[in-house]
């Protein structure tokens, strides 16, 4: 799991308080409506994560700070499911990610 990745993992859990508060400060993030939306530090869009109960369920997308979109797909159970796809910052794919997952697990390469 990349560091990148941690850092938006610890985020989500600042999600509620933020949305308690009804703030959305640059670099932190936001809860509504069962998404977890957080940013990078200069304010663009980082990532967007749909939960239930507390797990990652439903659509996810990230992005890189030059806007450019990282990575979309949906988690089942809190694990990555079904095709997923991921680019580098170029906006090329990275084929070395993209596939078919299931439980977590690529199947399949994609791109």
């Amino acid at each position: 799991m990349s560091t990148k990745w941690i850092a938006v993992c610890a985020l989500i859990g600042l999600g509620g308080l933020a949305a308690a508060l009804g703030t959305r400060d640059p670099g932190g993030t936001r809860a509504a409506e069962n998404v977890v939306t957080s940013y990078f530090a200069n304010g663009q869009l980082q990532s967007e994560i749909a939960l239930e109960d507390g797990r990652k369920q439903g659509p996810c997308k990230r992005w890189f700070a030059n806007g450019q979109l990282e990575a979309e797909g949906r988690y089942e159970a809190g694990r990555m499911e079904g095709e997923w796809s991921f680019w580098l910052a170029d906006g090329s794919v990275d084929s070395a990610r993209t596939g078919v997952y299931r439980a977590g697990e690529r199947l399949t390469s994609g791109g």
